[in-house]
């Protein structure tokens, strides 16, 4: 049986934070999200700028509390220190609940500029002219496109070694116990 309920891992390449998100989402995965990127922002270089990077796959759909929990938590970003550079999604066409993608994109939009890209050398791309801009170096992914893409867990920068993803999980039983 399918859970009803999603998963969010977040991991540092760099300048570059990136998010992986299944759908659904409730206000409880996005708590548990805002702690997730909370520890991600430790491993941040030493003057904290950088780019988001976040996949969508699978669902777009979640409850009005899970965009309030997530944008709570996107505000205490600076005073946190961190400073977002834009934030990219990548999100397929067609997925279950796009009509939530504006609503989502708004939430980062707040405090950076926001795109989408449908691949993720578009994605990519679209970080590094990002980091450019701020002049600052474009950054290559530590792995091949694909393998980026699917891998449970980031290569280390050349520079930096960079710890495990840290998940943001929250498990709920689906058999009514």
């Amino acid at each position: 049986m399918r859970p009803s309920f999603g998963r969010v891992s977040v991991s540092v390449h760099g300048r570059v934070m990136r998010a992986i998100a299944e759908g659904p989402f409730d206000a409880d995965l996005m708590a548990a999200t805002k702690r997730a990127l909370a520890l991600a922002g430790k491993r941040l270089p030493a003057d904290r700028r950088f780019c988001d990077l976040i996949e969508v796959r699978g669902s777009l759909q979640m409850d009005a509390s899970a965009l309030t929990e997530l944008a709570a938590g996107l505000h205490g970003f600076a005073r946190q220190g961190l400073v977002a550079l834009s934030t990219v999604f990548l999100v397929q066409p067609g997925i279950p609940g796009m009509e939530r993608l504006k609503a989502l994109m708004d939430v980062w939009r707040a405090s950076r500029p926001v795109r989408r890209a449908h691949t993720f050398e578009a994605a990519w791309a679209l970080i590094n002219a990002d980091l450019l801009a701020a002049g600052l170096p474009p950054q290559a992914p530590a792995a091949s496109a694909q393998a980026f893409r699917t891998a449970s867990h980031v290569a280390p920068a050349a520079t930096a070694p960079t710890p495990h993803p840290t998940p943001a999980r929250r498990h709920r039983r689906t058999d009514g116990q």
